[in-house]
């Protein structure tokens, strides 16, 4: 996939919706809602939006991917989430089935046809690497992805006996894992006052968001011969759960009357 300059790009006519300008309880910062990142003044975080729309703006020679094509793809992409979710095609979970939990899809997919799909939802691109990332969290996440996918139920996988295993979306940005301290730790320890601080967790996937990349990958041979391909990867976390026999009434009346 060398980018060998061809024609420009011709300008595309999607509006690029702006992150939502929130202001923390120190009234002297303000965060980004898509990235969470903070900054000192409204300025800065003018700035940075400024930026996001740069990236969600198809690299000039790329081409643009067929609507129809784009479509198919989407199609595929909820194949394997759901692919992810349980593998077997088996109508309901086996007794004692424990699948839930950090979950990674990866599958090819060219520059251009990632814009097509997340086009408006790119918050990060770094030039260097080339790395392009998505964030989706909590109900806004949620709706955003029900209206790229076109679908409510791209992230839910139903089985019979009311069994579902579905993707986790939360505005809750703090791991869902507790970090407890070691009681054995505590016994041991030399001082009775002693406090021993919990590791903090390095897992940059948090608990209830959706972080979708898209990478470049090179391999290259004993003849410096140089061959490339792009991927995407979607990491996000599932759970597990039993629907009582109201509610799933309830969901599926809910459902026909948005119909």
């Amino acid at each position: 996939m060398q980018n060998l300059s061809p024609p420009t790009t011709p300008p595309t006519t999607t509006s690029t919706t702006t992150p939502t300008i929130t202001q923390t309880t120190n009234t002297n910062e303000y965060k980004c809602s898509e990235c969470q990142k903070i900054f000192k003044n409204k300025a800065g975080l003018t700035r940075h939006n400024t930026i996001i729309r740069k990236y969600n703006t198809l690299r000039e020679g790329l081409p643009v991917v067929p609507t129809d094509l784009t479509k198919l793809f989407k199609n595929d992409l909820i194949y394997f989430i759901h692919r992810r979710f349980f593998s077997s095609n088996l109508s309901r979970l086996p007794s004692g089935f424990k699948n839930a939990g950090k979950k990674l899809v990866s599958i090819p997919c060219s520059e251009s046809q990632f814009h097509a799909i997340f086009a408006n939802h790119i918050h990060f691109y770094s030039k260097k690497s080339g790395v392009y990332k998505c964030w989706f969290r909590g109900k806004e996440g949620e709706e955003k992805l029900n209206q790229i996918f076109g679908s409510t139920d791209w992230g839910i996988k139903y089985y019979n006996q009311n069994q579902r295993t579905f993707i986790v979306l939360t505005d809750n940005n703090v791991s869902h894992q507790k970090t407890e301290t070691n009681p054995l730790a505590l016994a041991t320890a030399k001082k009775a006052n002693s406090i021993i601080k919990p590791k903090k967790s390095l897992n940059k996937y948090k608990y209830g968001e959706m972080l979708v990349e898209w990478k470049c990958r090179r391999d290259k041979d004993a003849m410096g011969n140089i061959c490339s391909a792009g991927f995407i990867y979607i990491h996000f976390y599932t759970k597990q759960a039993v629907l009582c026999g109201y509610l799933q009434y309830f969901i599926k009346f809910i459902n026909d009357k948005e119909i």
